[in-house]
């Protein structure tokens, strides 16, 4: 299939399935995203993405400048390389990193995340990451994650330990099935799958691999400097709001 003809069917299915309600607006924006099934943030169920993410995201742009338009991947690093070429504007659920900066705008942080470390009942003790490493135990991973400095020093010297994954519940089921020894994941994504799997826990024992701010991260080709000034007016006011959606997942 030609470029062409992938981008016209890319186009198609966001025109059919998932757009906003095409509302008087200043300004369309293209809002990307290869995730499918990451509960509690986002789930598509009858050709309609919802979650809590979905939902912050439509608060937020509501009664603004904006209309949106939701278009599915297939993976984080080519949802991430559309952005660096402008054929989407913006992402959610973004860490700022310099390596980003360089192409694309961070709005104010909307939300916090903490990745923890999970484990299989039968997996290998440990006490730290390095540890986990030196044993020669595998990690499963979202391949567009970023997890802080000292986890991609230790991926880049563990690189063949490391085992990518596009979706959350891939990942954990490659854990219970034991094809990998650890998964590093969201804490509220992992609080759902946990519910399914009786046999995976976090690591008591190793602290948190990565708790930071997340924000969306938008096109430095198509989101103006005045224009992210106007969705971080649209993120402070609508906090509380933003609070109220996280608390009823």
């Amino acid at each position: 299939m030609s470029r062409l003809r992938i981008y016209l069917v890319i186009w198609v299915a966001c025109l059919g399935l998932f757009c906003a309600s095409a509302e008087a607006c200043d300004k369309t924006i293209n809002v990307g995203t290869n995730e499918r099934y990451w509960p509690p943030y986002v789930v598509l169920k009858n050709n309609a993405l919802t979650g809590s993410e979905i939902e912050v995201i439509k608060t937020i742009f509501k009664d603004s400048p904006f209309c949106i338009n939701f278009t599915l991947l297939p993976n984080s690093q080519r949802a991430l390389e559309e952005l660096k070429h402008g054929r989407i504007d913006l992402m959610f659920a973004a860490s700022k990193t310099r390596e980003r900066e360089v192409y694309a705008h961070f709005s104010l942080p909307y939300r916090e995340e903490a990745m923890m470390l999970y484990q299989h009942t039968d997996s290998a003790n440990i006490s730290s990451l390095e540890q986990l490493f030196k044993k020669g135990l595998t990690t499963g991973i979202n391949g567009g994650s970023y997890l802080g400095q000292a986890f991609k020093a230790l991926s880049e010297k563990y690189s063949e330990q490391i085992v990518l994954t596009s979706e959350a519940d891939k990942r954990f089921a490659l854990l219970n099935k034991k094809r990998v020894d650890f998964v590093v994941d969201d804490s509220l994504v992992a609080a759902y799958f946990t519910k399914n799997y009786a046999g995976i826990l976090p690591v008591e024992q190793v602290a948190p691999v990565h708790v930071n701010n997340v924000h969306f991260i938008m096109s430095k080709k198509t989101i103006t400097l005045n224009e992210v000034a106007v969705i971080n007016r649209l993120i402070k006011n609508n906090k509380a709001a933003i609070k109220r959606i996280y608390n009823l997942y």
